[in-house]
C-alpha cells in the first residue's frame, strides 16, 4: 500500500510559484542551484556571478548576498538554520561556511575543497572533496581538519563528491569506501562510468553509482538501473524517493540539459514518472516536509530566462480542476511557463461571475457544479432543454399521482356510506357528506 501511495503522490507535481531575479542586472543572472532553509520558510538560490538570492517563500521578498567570485555550485543549510555551506566552481577559496543571523557572516573558508557538505546523522562534522580522490573531514566545533583520506589509487570521476553514510561511520569518495573511525580504506569499486562516483542509499546498505547498485556487505554488483544513466541523484527528506536529474550533455557540439526530471521508488528502484517542465532542469531540492520541491529551470531561447519554480508534491492540475469543476471532461490548455496562482484565481473569478449572472443552477446548485461554459453555446441550450423536459415530466407524473389519490378517496367514501346505511337500517335521509367526519374504525353490527 505504501509503495502505491508513493507512486501516486510522486507522479504529480503542480507549479505554484516562480522566483525570478530582480534588479538592473537581472538579465545577466542565471540560477545554478537551490536549497530550502531548515524551517522551509526561505528558498536559497545560487547564481552564476557568485551571489545567493534568498527568497521568502510566502511573500516572495528577495535578499541578495555576495558569497563567491565565481559561479555558486552548491548550497546546503544546516537543519537548525544556524549555518550555511556554499561551494563555487573556481578561484580559491572554493568553499565557505557561513553563520546565519541578521546577515550572513563568513565563519570559515576551505581553500582547496571544491565541494563540502554536512555529516548525515549528527551535523557535527564537515566532509570536503579535493582533487585526486582526496576526502577531508573537519570538526564543526573547532573548525580543525581531523581526517585526510588519500587513496592509493583513485578513479578520477568528473563529478566526484565525498559523502558520509547515514550512520556517519563510512565515507565514499571517488569510488573508494573508507572507515571513518579507523581511517582505513575498505574497498575500491570498479569504475563503470566517467562522471558519477556514487552516493549512499538512505538504508545504508547500498551504493548507487550511475546505473550500478553495489551491496556494501558483499561489494557485489546487486543490480543495474538503466533509467539512472548519467543522472545526478537527489533523495527526498524521508529517504524513500529518488529524483534523477540528467547531467549536462553535448548535442551538436552544444551543451544542453534535459527538460525533465524523473522520480524513482527507493525500495525497488522502479521508475515512477518523468515530469516534463519544458525548460532545462539545472537543479532540484526538496523541502524538509516533502510537501514541495524547488526546481532551477532555464529557457533555451535566445533570451535566456532563469527561474526557480516551486512545485507542490502530489497535486496535478488536471485532477484538481476535475474536482473543482464537478467532473468536467474538457479543460483549457495551460500556459507554457507552468500553472500559476494568478491564472487559477482569474479562472475562479470568471466562473464565479458566470454563476452569479447566468448560472443554470442558481443559488441552490452545488458549489462544485461549475461547467465552465460562457452561456452562449449549444451546450447551454441543451442543458436548458433537458431541464425543461425534466420539469414537464415531473408535472405530468405529479398530475397522475393526484388523479390516483382522488379515485382512492371516492372509493373510500362509497364504502363508508354503505356502512352508514347498514347501521341506520336503510335510513336514506343521512347527509352525503357525513363520511368526512366519521373516524376510520370498525363498527360492530347490532340487531334490533
Amino acid at each position: 500500500g505504501g509503495n502505491l501511495d508513493r507512486k501516486l503522490i510522486y507522479s504529480r507535481f503542480k507549479a505554484v510559484k516562480s522566483f525570478r531575479p530582480t534588479g538592473d542586472d537581472r538579465d545577466n543572472i542565471v540560477f545554478t542551484c537551490c536549497a530550502f532553509s531548515g524551517d522551509g520558510n526561505f528558498l536559497m538560490a545560487g547564481t552564476s556571478i557568485g551571489d545567493m538570492k534568498m527568497y521568502n517563500v510566502s511573500s516572495g521578498d528577495e535578499t541578495t548576498y555576495q558569497l563567491h567570485e565565481s559561479s555558486v555550485t552548491n548550497i546546503q543549510p544546516s537543519r537548525d538554520n544556524k549555518l550555511v555551506l556554499t561551494s563555487s566552481s573556481w578561484r580559491q577559496p572554493y568553499s565557505k561556511l557561513w553563520s546565519v543571523g541578521e546577515f550572513l557572516d563568513e565563519k570559515c573558508s576551505f581553500a582547496e575543497d571544491e565541494y563540502v557538505e554536512f555529516s548525515k546523522l549528527v551535523q557535527d562534522k564537515l566532509i570536503g572533496t579535493r582533487t585526486e580522490g582526496v576526502a577531508t573531514v573537519y570538526d564543526m566545533h573547532t573548525g580543525k581538519l581531523v581526517r585526510t583520506l588519500r587513496p592509493r589509487y583513485y578513479n578520477d570521476y568528473h563529478f566526484n563528491r565525498a559523502c558520509f553514510d547515514p550512520t556517519d561511520e563510512l565515507i565514499l569518495c571517488d569510488g573508494v569506501l573508507w572507515d571513518y573511525r579507523m581511517q582505513k580504506e575498505i574497498h575500491k569499486f570498479d569504475k563503470l562510468n566517467q562522471n558519477l562516483s556514487g552516493v549512499f542509499h538512505p538504508s545504508g546498505l547500498e551504493i548507487i553509482s550511475n546505473t550500478e547498485v553495489w551491496d556494501i556487505r558483499t561489494f557485489h554488483l546487486q543490480r543495474t538501473v538503466p533509467q539512472l544513466d548519467q543522472c545526478r541523484i537527489v533523495f527526498n527528506t524521508a529517504g524513500n524517493i529518488i529524483f534523477g536529474l540528467q547531467l549536462e550533455q553535448e548535442y551538436d557540439d552544444e551543451p544542453k540539459f534535459e527538460t525533465s526530471f524523473r522520480t524513482f521508488d527507493c525500495s525497488d528502484y522502479s521508475s515512477i514518472a518523468t515530469i516534463e517542465v519544458k525548460k532545462s532542469v539545472i537543479g532540484l531540492c526538496p523541502q524538509w516536509d516533502d510537501m514541495s520541491i524547488g526546481v532551477v529551470e532555464q529557457g533555451s531561447n535566445d533570451a535566456i530566462e532563469s527561474v526557480v519554480r516551486l512545485y507542490d508534491v502530489g497535486r496535478s492540475r488536471d485532477t484538481e480542476e476535475d474536482q473543482e469543476d464537478g467532473g468536467e471532461e474538457e479543460e483549457e490548455e495551460g500556459d507554457d511557463d507552468g500553472f500559476t496562482d494568478d491564472d487559477d484565481d482569474d479562472d475562479d473569478d470568471d466562473m464565479q461571475d458566470d454563476d452569479g449572472n447566468d448560472s443554470l443552477f442558481g443559488s441552490n446548485s452545488d458549489s462544485n457544479d461549475n461547467w465552465g461554459f460562457d452561456g452562449s453555446g449549444d451546450e447551454d441550450e441543451e442543458e436548458y432543454n433537458m431541464e425543461d423536459d425534466d420539469f414537464d415530466a415531473g408535472e405530468e407524473e405529479q398530475d397522475n399521482d393526484e388523479t390516483a389519490d382522488d379515485q382512492d378517496n371516492v372509493e373510500h367514501a362509497d364504502n363508508m356510506e354503505d356502512n352508514d346505511n347498514v347501521q341506520d337500517n336503510g335510513d336514506h335521509d343521512s347527509n352525503d357528506d357525513n363520511w368526512e367526519d366519521i373516524e376510520v374504525e370498525e363498527i360492530p353490527f347490532q340487531e334490533d
